[in-house]
């Protein structure tokens, strides 16, 4: 029998060949349609993605080609599957928070299964998507083409490999030239957020893969942070980055005393992350929050800028230690071991304080059960371990005001003989907001008149969890009055992000009052006591300000340097830096993702070339110098 395939059968593998290295691409092609074309104004700079797609394609075709049938059987199925997973991971992060997360983010994914929900409020497209591309894997790894190897072949085929393997180092430079070509023209200006920034610092993953596309960023990702840090080299990185922290330290003005300094000297503190509290839903309806934000000093140009990859963890993070979780990447119990001195729960025990963290959830998410005691703080508190066993356990820990219903946690919040630091992280407003989904579902059984209220399902949802939020702030308020300790009793409030699980964005701007996606990151903050003077503090701030100015407050001399600084230093102009490399100053805003500037009133913009620049050196030193002080352990004595 003659076994030669015929020419019909051979043209027909030659055929579903091709189809491997597409198929790749293909993947590529789908990343780029959710982190390129909905990324502002279209230029031909965001090809730039598909043009590195398009070298790692050809040349995982080629090396395939080198390979026996059933080693590239294996080698395409990791290959893709692997790419595919990634994709789908990256554009469904970067759907929700228009941001990218690094590989040691990817970490914190099961920690978000509670939310899962969200996911159907994803485009139909992005499923429809997803499926094909899944389909497409699944066929070619069934019908396997077969191929001819012979020497010549692998040959060629293992030269055509390295030389888009050499394109692959050698663009960059092209993607380089183009950008200091249209962006700044050789000029100081945008050397911040260029192509070259990106590429060589890694300071943000989305702009990363802006200039080199999905799979280069995955290499490079893997490289730089997973890689490297196991050798030599990166131990005296580290000495010199701390030299470099010292040096950019003794920049900045040094802390002096104030016109607030000590107003609050010696009373206990309660600080509340208000999870998923946005400004828009501070209403008639929250009559508590009004009255401690009029009452008080309400930071009104207060924002809350996500570093790393994990938005709540991240404001939770800063707000404690005064510093960002890394721009780069990282997961946070990485630096569970390092030394946090300078957090607000070291240096307020140091003062005599007994400080605590408390919050419904299991001790393990986000390690908070570790992490709290790293940072200072002599227990986490775990409601779940006060409430019986039984079918009304879920139902009592829906409700923040658990912590003064349960005796148990009560005893705990109030304690006697030395002043007190009470970290306590609500639960009521969490995404998402649908009728069915749990915390709504509570929230309505509470209050059934938000249902339908507004017309609007997400915006009925979100207001009746601020309610909830509102009676808890009330409820302590109570509780403090009865135990004799709210004259000596200092409130601190801060979201820790936007409503960002809205479905729909146009409404979340209108609601918010903003038309720039970049300024929805404005979230509530206020410290208040009774007997405070009102006081509305109209200068823009981000999270790290937060620590340096309640110490000043508290008139704690903390004797360390901070990346942010007190609000009430007349020295401080107040900026907010993000980790893509935009950043808001006064009435200004410039978006680093479509190289836009924004007036936040209205007004016309003006900004000079000094300024633009000042700003961007500006962004980047303080970027830096948070990655570092996480990097070296900076605090540790």
């Amino acid at each position: 029998m003659d076994t030669a395939p015929s020419k019909y059968a051979a043209r027909r593998t030659r055929s579903a060949f091709f189809l491997l290295p597409g198929s790749l691409y293909l993947v590529e092609v789908f990343a780029f349609f959710f982190l390129s074309l909905n990324t502002g104004n279209f230029s031909m700079a965001q090809l730039w993605p598909l043009a590195f797609g398009a070298l790692w394609a050809v040349c995982l075709g080629c090396l395939l080609r080198v390979l026996p049938r059933l080693a590239a059987r294996l080698v395409y199925g990791i290959a893709y599957f692997g790419k595919l997973v990634y994709a789908g991971f990256q554009t469904g992060y970067y759907i929700l928070f228009s941001e990218m997360m690094w590989l040691s983010d990817f970490r914190y994914t099961s920690e978000g299964t509670d939310y899962a929900d969200i996911l159907l409020t994803y485009p139909v497209f992005w499923w429809v998507g997803l499926a094909l591309l899944i389909g497409l894997g699944v066929f070619l790894l069934v019908r396997f083409p077969r191929w001819e190897r012979s020497l010549g072949r692998s040959v060629l085929s293992g030269l055509l490999a390295a030389a888009m393997a050499a394109g692959t180092l050698c663009l960059p430079q092209a993607v380089f030239y183009h950008d200091r070509t249209i962006r700044y023209a050789g000029s100081d200006y945008g050397r911040m957020q260029s192509a070259e920034a990106a590429y060589e610092n890694m300071f943000n993953a989305h702009r990363l893969y802006q200039v080199c596309g999905l799979t280069q960023t995955f290499f490079k990702d893997l490289s730089a942070h997973v890689l490297y840090p196991l050798t030599p080299g990166y131990a005296r990185e580290q000495e010199q980055a701390r030299e470099e922290i010292g040096q950019a330290f003794a920049q900045q003005p040094q802390r002096q005393d104030n016109e607030m300094t000590g107003l609050l000297k010696g009373k206990n503190v309660v600080l509340v992350l208000m999870e998923s509290m946005d400004d828009w839903m501070i209403t008639e309806d929250t009559p508590y929050l009004n009255r401690l934000m009029s009452e008080g000093i309400n930071f009104t140009s207060f924002y809350t800028p996500v570093y790393g990859g994990i938005r709540t963890f991240n404001t939770e993070f800063a707000i404690n230690t005064g510093s960002f979780l890394k721009s780069a990447g990282g997961y946070a119990f990485d630096y569970v071991t390092n030394a946090y001195s300078q957090s607000l729960a070291s240096l307020l025990r140091r003062e005599g304080y007994s400080a605590k963290t408390f919050h419904y959830n299991d001790p393990t998410f986000y390690s908070r059960g570790v992490f709290s005691e790293a940072m200072g703080y002599e227990s986490y508190v775990c409601y779940a371990d006060f409430v019986p066993e039984g079918k009304e356990k879920k139902n009592k820990l829906y409700d923040d005001q658990l912590l003064f219903d349960n005796e148990g946690l009560r005893q705990e919040f109030f304690r006697q003989g030395q002043p007190t630091l009470n970290f306590v992280i609500t639960r009521s407003a969490h995404l998402s907001y649908k009728y069915n989904e749990v915390l709504s579902h509570w929230a309505l059984k509470r209050f059934p008149e938000y249902r339908g209220f507004t017309g609007s399902e997400e915006n009925d949802c979100a207001l009746v969890k601020a309610r909830l939020v509102d009676e808890f702030f009330g409820r302590m308020i109570r509780e403090l009055e009865v135990q004799g300790q709210l004259d000596n009793t200092v409130i601190v409030g801060v979201t820790d992000h936007y409503t960002y699980g809205y479905k729909n964005e146009k409404e979340l701007l209108h609601l918010s009052g903003v038309e720039e996606k970049l300024l929805l990151e404005k979230t509530p903050a206020f410290i208040w006591s009774p007997g405070l003077e009102p006081m509305e503090v109209t200068k823009v701030l981000n999270t790290s300000d937060l620590l340096p100015t309640l110490l000043n407050l508290l008139d704690v001399d903390y004797g360390y340097d901070y990346i942010g600084s007190d609000a009430f230093d007349s020295r401080y102009e107040g900026f907010v830096p993000f980790s893509n490399g935009s950043w808001i100053a006064g009435d200004i805003a410039y978006d680093a993702a479509s190289g836009r500037y924004i007036s936040i009133s209205g007004a016309q913009v003006n900004v000079t070339q000094a300024f633009k620049a000042e700003m961007d050196e500006k962004v980047k030193q303080f970027v830096r110098t948070n990655n570092l002080i996480l990097d070296t352990d900076y605090y540790k004595e």
